[in-house]
């Protein structure tokens, strides 16, 4: 399969990314940042993770909606 290449103006790109639903804004970045890197996290990203967590169990997280 080929690929072509599209220049698309990042103003543009964003505002296609906050008109998303949730559901396929989610599945668009797990498409692009995780799904292809099988790599074992590093200590900085385990530490990153941990406080994430931490942050979200104490409701200091930001829901996707309040992004748009």
């Amino acid at each position: 399969m080929s690929t072509k290449t599209l220049p698309i103006p990042e103003e543009s790109l964003v505002n296609l990314l906050k008109t998303l639903p949730e559901k396929k804004l989610a599945e668009v970045f797990w498409k692009t940042f995780v799904q292809f890197d099988t790599s074992p996290l590093t200590a900085k990203e385990k530490r990153a993770v941990k406080k994430g967590t931490e942050e979200y169990k104490r409701g200091e997280t930001v829901k996707w909606k309040n992004l748009k």
